[in-house]
């Protein structure tokens, strides 16, 4: 793993073959793996504190039946949604009263268990979402 350090007031450990491509999305850093596309990760800081992340998070579990996540240091929820043939994953996660909005949407994965070891390295990589 190796550190990426973001403009935007954050790092998070990504894996040695992946890297950062540019993204005509504000306020976004984006990343492949770069040995074999298997999907791009995007992760979006929003630009402000969150005071009540309960009422926030509960709001969106409820609208997309996501699951809570606790992580060490980060909170949040996850859930799953298809679109065009194409399944995104989402974390809404929250660590030092800052939201990111994340999302992971799978390319060259055709079997279940090569899905799961790839959102399993996603999560890996989120985990260590820390705000500078």
């Amino acid at each position: 793993m190796k550190k990426f350090n973001s403009e935007y007031n954050y790092s998070v450990n990504i894996p040695e073959n992946w890297s950062e491509y540019e993204t005509d999305e504000k306020n976004t850093n984006a990343f492949f793996d770069t040995t074999k596309w298997t999907g791009n990760l995007r992760i979006t800081p929003m630009n402000y504190e969150v005071k009540n992340s309960k009422e926030l998070l509960s709001e969106e579990l409820a609208e997309n039946n996501a699951e809570n996540i606790d992580w060490k240091n980060i909170r949040g929820i996850y859930y799953v949604e298809n679109q065009k043939n194409e399944e995104i994953n989402y974390w809404y996660l929250i660590e030092n009263n800052k939201l990111y909005i994340c999302s992971f949407t799978i390319g060259n994965l055709n079997s279940k268990s090569e899905i799961e070891i790839e959102l399993n390295k996603v999560a890996e990589i989120l985990k260590s979402i820390k705000t500078e």
